[in-house]
């Protein structure tokens, strides 16, 4: 009797606004956990969570992000941000807007 083992597909990405698709596209192509998480979480306060912690490591045990990816999380994170204007409350971002 053989098994046949079935490997669940990665759920398509969403479409993203134009503005910020590229952005997007970099990330997941570079790091897909995140890029996976972004579009689970787009359009959710958690989001800016997210992205905040994975930008501002507090932890300083992770390598980093090579610039690119750092620039199009930042343009993510703001992006999202003018989505969503409650996520602004305690914002540490604009504290330097």
């Amino acid at each position: 009797m053989a098994l046949k083992i079935v490997t669940p597909k990665a759920a398509p990405m969403p479409d993203f606004p134009p503005a910020i698709a590229s952005e997007i596209t970099l990330v997941h192509a570079q790091f897909p956990r995140v890029g996976e998480k972004i579009a689970m979480m787009w359009g959710s306060v958690e989001l800016q969570n997210y992205l905040s912690n994975t930008i501002f490591d507090g932890r300083g045990d992770r390598q980093g992000f090579p610039q690119p990816v750092i620039t199009a999380l930042m343009r993510i994170y703001k992006f999202h941000e003018s989505l969503l204007p409650e996520a602004r409350d305690g914002d540490v971002w604009n504290k330097f807007s």
